[in-house]
C-alpha cells in the first residue's frame, strides 16, 4: 500500500555505524508517519524525488475528500479500518513487481505465488485481524509459461490455505513483466495501530529477524552446492515467509500498539515511533540473543554483521509490538523499551545512539 513500501534490498547495506546520526527527528503529523503532509495545490513537479513525499502528496490530495464515519483509519498504518457494528473490517494491498521484489533466478513460481500472499497477509497480522477474502490481480508477461502460470496459482492457494483465508476473485492482464497484486480483507474486534505505545512500554519481538536478508546475501553470492545448512535455513525464511497470523490475535488484547516487519526493523519502528510521537531504544545484548544461532553462523560465514542484517534486512514478516510487561505473551522477546522523545536509538552498554530509520525507497 501507500502507507507500506516494500523491496528487495539489492543495494548495499551500510554498516550499523554509518546508519547512527544525531540529527533532531522532524515531528511528523497526526495524519501520517511518514513525511510532513504537501498540500494538493502544490507542483508534483518540485517534490522531493522519493517514494514518501509522493506518499505526503497523495495524502493531502485524498484526505481532502469527504470520508463516511465507517471508515475510523485511512493513509498511515499497515492497513486502513472500517467499521461494522461491533467488528472492524482490515482492508490492505500488497505489490510483488519482477525486478523490485523478487528475481525469478532465486525463487521457483510457487514460492513467488506464497511470498505475494503471505506479504499482504502480515499487513493483516499486524492489525490484531483473521483474514477472511482475498482478491488477487496477476500481470503476467507474454513469455510466461502455463506451467509457470499454475504453480504461482497454486503457491497463492497453498498460502491461503495455511492461513485460513478465501481467494474469491481478481483480475488477469498482460504485461511486460510479472507482477500479483493481492488486496486482503481481515476482521476484528479489537484492531491494533501503530500510534498507541506508551512511553514505560516494552518493545516485543515475535518471529526472525535477520534471517530473509541474509537468505538474499546466499543466493546473491553462493552457488546452491556451496551452501551450509546455516545459509539453506536463511534461503528457505527469504522464500516461504509466513505471516504470523495467531500472534497477531496474541497481541490485539495485549499490546498498545504493533507493526509488521518488512522495510527492516529500524525502519519499521522508526514508523511506529513517529505514530505514536514515542522514542524506542533498542538493547544491543537482547537483539543479538533474538537472532538465535542460525542467523548468526551465516552471517558470520558471509562476513557480515548478523545486528545490520536485523536492524536493515527487511522482508521478514516478524512482528514488533509495544506493551505492558505484566501482559507480555510468553512468546515474545523484549529487545528495549519506550521512552518520551522521538526517533529509534540503540543502546550499547552505557552508550546510547540514533539509529536511522529510513526503510526501502522505490524512487531513491
Amino acid at each position: 500500500m501507500w502507507f507500506k513500501p516494500q523491496g528487495l534490498p539489492y543495494a548495499r547495506r551500510t554498516s550499523i555505524l554509518e546508519r547512527l546520526e544525531s540529527r533532531p527527528q522532524i515531528a511528523p503529523t497526526s495524519w501520517s508517519c511518514y513525511a510532513t503532509v504537501v498540500p494538493p495545490s502544490a507542483n508534483p513537479k518540485h517534490l522531493r524525488d522519493n517514494e514518501f513525499s509522493r506518499i505526503a502528496w497523495l495524502l493531502g490530495l485524498f484526505s481532502s475528500m469527504p470520508t463516511p464515519a465507517q471508515v475510523t483509519l485511512g493513509i498511515g498504518d499497515d492497513a486502513a479500518i472500517i467499521k461494522s457494528g461491533r467488528e472492524s473490517w482490515v482492508w490492505t494491498v500488497d505489490a510483488c513487481v519482477e525486478g523490485v521484489h523478487f528475481d525469478q533466478r532465486w525463487l521457483t513460481a510457487r514460492d513467488i505465488g506464497w511470498r505475494s500472499f503471505h506479504a499482504a497477509a502480515s499487513d493483516v497480522a499486524a492489525m490484531g485481524a483473521r483474514p477472511m477474502a482475498a482478491l488477487c490481480s496477476l500481470a503476467l508477461p507474454k513469455h510466461l509459461e502455463p506451467a509457470a502460470f499454475r504453480s504461482i496459482a497454486r503457491g497463492q492457494a497453498l498460502a491461503a490455505r495455511s492461513i485460513g483465508c478465501a481467494i474469491v476473485g481478481g483480475n488477469m492482464t498482460r504485461a511486460s513483466e510479472l507482477s500479483i497484486h493481492t488486496t486482503l480483507l481481515g476482521s476484528t474486534d479489537r484492531p491494533l495501530r501503530r500510534d498507541g505505545a506508551r512511553v514505560a512500554d516494552e518493545i516485543w519481538l515475535i518471529g526472525q529477524v535477520g534471517a530473509a536478508a541474509t537468505g538474499l546475501l546466499v543466493l546473491q553470492a553462493v552457488p546452491e552446492k556451496h551452501q551450509t545448512p546455516a545459509q539453506r535455513w536463511c534461503v528457505r525464511q527469504w522464500r516461504r515467509p509466513n505471516a504470523l497470523v495467531a500472534a497477531g490475535q496474541t497481541l490485539r488484547s495485549v499490546a498498545h500498539a504493533a507493526i509488521d516487519i518488512s522495510d527492516g526493523l529500524a525502519a519499521d519502528l522508526g514508523h511506529l515511533t513517529a505514530a505514536s510521537h514515542v522514542r524506542a531504544v533498542l538493547d544491543t545484548v537482547a537483539l543479538d540473543q533474538a537472532l538465535g544461532i542460525r542467523v548468526h553462523q551465516a552471517a558470520l560465514e558471509l562476513k557480515r554483521e548478523a545486528l545490520d542484517l536485523a536492524l536493515f534486512g527487511g522482508e521478514d514478516y516478524a512482528l514488533l509490538a509495544t506493551g505492558p510487561a505484566r501482559k507480555r505473551p510468553k512468546e515474545a522477546q523484549v529487545i528495549g523499551h519506550i521512552e518520551k522523545g522521538r526517533g529509534v536509538w540503540l543502546r550499547t552498554g552505557t552508550k546510547t545512539r540514533r539509529l536511522s530509520s529510513l526503510g526501502f525507497d522505490h524512487f531513491r
